[in-house]
Formats: structure tokens, sequence, C-alpha cells
């Protein structure tokens, strides 16, 4: 019997392997305006206190990814064929369009600002790009941007919000046969206040937002199979150890546009590679602990927990726990 072919070659394989080893994986300091596609206000804490490192990609994806980079260029060279103006970066900074809130801890990057659309030439809109698969870009054609992609949406309405445009112009390509799609969205003011105060409750919350499912394995509860917090949310891991998880600082979200963190025990100002690395003296956010907190010591610094099995530890004892 003659042996099956492997499904990836060796030579697919080499091509992965170097798309993983340029892969520069680092965390980001921001909360993005772009990650409000979940539901989930505990995601968005996990991922903005760094909870869990950022989510590992292998070669495929990361070369799926830079499709998509690529083809925003190709529908800006397609826009400016047809006529249109696309500004793909701000004049005045030479940089993609960029905007920020609540202190500079949420930021967002436009994919540009265009003139002379054809249904409203003389409007400035903020232009978005996106690539769909061919079930995405089903769902798009029957049911528009806001209700097949909301994260798209909210996107837009966030940028609308902090240029004072009222317009987006969003154009999208199907991936399997290069068809394009295009859709004018209005501004929404209650949309994009509801987005703004949403985001507002996770950068102020010291404790993760409840669950949206207590079962990650339930049919409902399918989005949990892929969030890349699913460890720290539903498993029993540990945070990592560093200032984003330390109930010792705090960001600074009511003056300012510098994304500022402050260490409360030290009265240091913190830059983002001095969050990153921790100290000796952190303890963590107790709603980060997979136990309950039973006592505290301020004195001593420290912090005591049980675990499910009745066993305790003491948080700040000794070094900090570190993930297992």
């Amino acid at each position: 019997m003659a042996e099956m072919p492997p499904t990836e070659t060796a030579t697919v394989a080499a091509i992965y392997e170097a798309y993983e080893a340029q892969r520069d994986e680092k965390d980001r300091p921001y909360l993005g305006m772009s990650g409000f596609g979940t539901e989930c206000d505990r995601a968005l804490f996990y991922g903005w206190r760094k909870a869990h490192p950022p989510e590992a990609l292998d070669g495929r994806r990361i070369r799926l990814f830079e499709t998509g980079h690529l083809e925003e260029d190709r529908i800006v060279d397609n826009l400016r064929a047809a006529g249109i103006m696309v500004d793909a970066v701000d004049p005045a900074t030479g940089r993609q369009w960029a905007v920020s809130n609540l202190g500079g801890h949420l930021r967002g990057h436009l994919d540009g600002q265009a003139m002379r659309v054809p249904e409203a030439p003389k409007t400035k809109h903020v232009f978005e790009a996106k690539t769909h698969n061919e079930k995405s870009f089903k769902a798009l054609l029957k049911d528009g941007v806001e209700a097949s992609k909301p994260g798209h949406f909210a996107q837009m309405q966030f940028y609308m919000h902090h240029t004072g445009l009222t317009r987006a112009l969003y154009v999208a390509v199907n991936k399997n046969d290069d068809a394009i799609y295009s859709e004018r969205v209005r501004y929404d003011p209650l949309a994009a206040t509801r987005l703004l105060l949403r985001a507002e409750r996770v950068l102020r919350a010291e404790d993760p937002p409840p669950k949206l499912h207590e079962d990650p394995t339930a049919q409902a509860a399918y989005a949990c199979g892929w969030c890349p917090s699913r460890a720290v949310c539903h498993e029993g891991q540990f945070a990592r150890v560093h200032c984003r998880t330390c109930l010792h600082a705090t960001p600074v979200i009511d003056e300012g546009d510098g994304g500022r963190w402050i260490c409360e025990r030290f009265g240091l100002d913190l830059t983002f590679e001095e969050q990153m690395r921790g100290c000796e003296f952190h303890l963590f956010l107790p709603g980060l602990v997979p136990a309950a907190q039973v006592d505290a010591d301020e004195s001593a610094g420290t912090v005591t927990y049980e675990f499910a099995d009745g066993t305790t530890w003491v948080d700040g004892a000794t070094n900090p726990r570190r993930a297992a």
C-alpha cells in the first residue's frame, strides 16, 4: 500500500516557520478600538491588563493577516484610480491616522480618510478596508456591516466620534473571488457614546467583569474556544506577574493623553517597559487570583487566599507566584 502523502510539505512548513521566526510578538500598551467586536468585557479587561501573553499565531495565520494588510494598499490604489481621494496617512505626522481618548489608554488607527466618494463627493469620510472569507462576505451582502460585523461597525463609530466626521466608507473584498463591497456608514452618537462608556468601564475596573458564560464548553460559548483569555478566565491559570496585574499600579485616565500608569507604592510614573517587567513587591489584583481572599496584612504587605481544595497561599510572603 502506498504511503499517504503528507498534508503539508517540507517547503510549506519552512515558509510558515520563517513567518513565525520573523514575528515579533509584543504587548501593546493601550486598549484598541478594534477589539470591541467581542461582547465580553472580561476578555477586554484581561487583554488590557496583559493577564495572558499575546496570542500565539502559526505561520499560516500570520501570513493571512499579512494578506489583509497588503489588500488594504490595493484597495487604496483601486479607489484612487476611480477618482476617489484617499489620505492613507496623516499629513501632519506622516504616519497612520491615530485617535485616542481616556488618558491615551484607548487608541485606534484609521486606514485613512476619503473624499470625492461618488455617493457624496463633498463629504469627508473615515475610510476602513477589510478582507472577508466567502461566508463572511455573503453575510455582509445580506445584512450590512452593522449586523454582520459589529466589531468593524464599532471601529468606525469610534473613529468618526474622535475625528468629528459623520460618515465612513467601508470597503470589503471577498478573498475567494475578489468581489468588492462598499457601504457608507452614518455616525451614530448614541452608539459611539455607549462604546466610549464601555471602554471606560473596562479601563477603570480593578476586578475582572462577570463571565459571559460559566461553562466554556457550552454551545452558546463557542467564542470562548478561541479566546486567548480562556486559561486565565476558565481554567484557573494565574495571570502574568507584572505591574498591570498588581494592585499597586493605577492607570491615569482623567488627565493627559500619554497613557500614564503610576505605582502607588513608590509614587513613580511607570514606562510600559517597566510595567511589563514588574518588581519583587508585586501583589495580584485579588480578582486575578483563582482563589478566595481570606486575609490581608497591610503592615506585612501580604494577602492570603484559599483554594477550592482547602490549601492556602500568601501573596507577598515570598516571591510572587508564577503561572505554571
